[in-house]
């Protein structure tokens, strides 16, 4: 499985949850401790030697002084900055990643991609018993399948060839995640109505993404809480920056 890129997605996405009463352009560059959010997850990236390289998708005067990461200018949807990744690096695959990560180590991401075997895609997830052994003031949203509770990873593996295949029915997901009815109907009622009473089996989420996607998928549980662990709130924000400053 070579060779891998990392791509930070660091793209332009206003946030009002963050910071109270506070409205931020682009949480990406939101300092913790000294150091923007971003920085951190690139510094682990360039720590993991099954990378051939890392690249960040963002606002390109942000990450002018970066010598070692290939920045790709950011385009008008999550979608878009894929594709422009993967047509960037054509061969081998991406290994896509949020932004606001800045616990995640080298360390999770070898173990993580030790685990990807046999697909065309990779979703990592977490279970909530690992996430609360680790951070357990942290509110995280949970999946109750019946293989057991987990919190999704903030990245995904991809075959750069697939990306081209998955990405218009990947953005059809996306956008009927918030929806009920467009979400019944792109992966079905007996398939909602089993999630809704947690009998849905991680097995049956995998086979019904690849009938989506178009693609062979697989969810690959880790023991790393950090890669499930974002900032996506202020208290979350604060946990994180307690946790930054007894690492350092």
């Amino acid at each position: 499985m070579k060779p891998i890129y990392a791509v930070v997605l660091a793209g332009d996405s206003v946030d009002r949850k963050i910071k109270q009463g506070s409205v931020v352009a682009n949480k990406a560059f939101i300092s913790i401790n000294g150091y923007r959010m971003v920085d951190y997850v690139l510094d682990c990236y360039r720590g993991v030697k099954e990378l051939a390289g890392v690249s960040v998708i963002g606002p390109e005067a942000e990450f002018k002084d970066l010598n070692d990461v290939t920045v790709i200018p950011q385009r008008d949807s999550l979608i878009a900055n894929v594709k422009a990744a993967a047509a960037v690096f054509t061969d081998g695959w991406l290994l896509l990643s949020s932004c606001d990560i800045p616990l995640v180590t080298p360390a999770a991401i070898t173990d993580l991609l030790s685990r990807c075997q046999g697909a065309d895609m990779y979703y990592p997830m977490v279970s909530k018993a690992d996430c609360q052994r680790a951070f357990p003031d942290m509110e995280r949203t949970w999946v109750k399948l019946a293989d057991g509770e987990f919190t999704g990873g903030n990245i995904i593996l991809i075959r750069s060839s697939k990306v081209a295949l998955a990405a218009d029915p990947a953005e059809a997901f996306f956008a009927a995640r918030k929806s009920p009815v467009q979400l019944a109907s792109l992966i079905g009622i007996p398939i909602l109505a089993k999630l809704l009473i947690n009998r849905l089996t991680v097995s049956e989420l995998e086979k019904k993404m690849e009938k989506i996607l178009g693609i062979t998928c697989k969810a690959v549980q880790t023991p790393y809480p950090a890669i499930g662990t974002d900032v996506d709130k202020e208290s979350d924000y604060n946990i994180i920056s307690a946790q930054l400053k007894i690492a350092k």
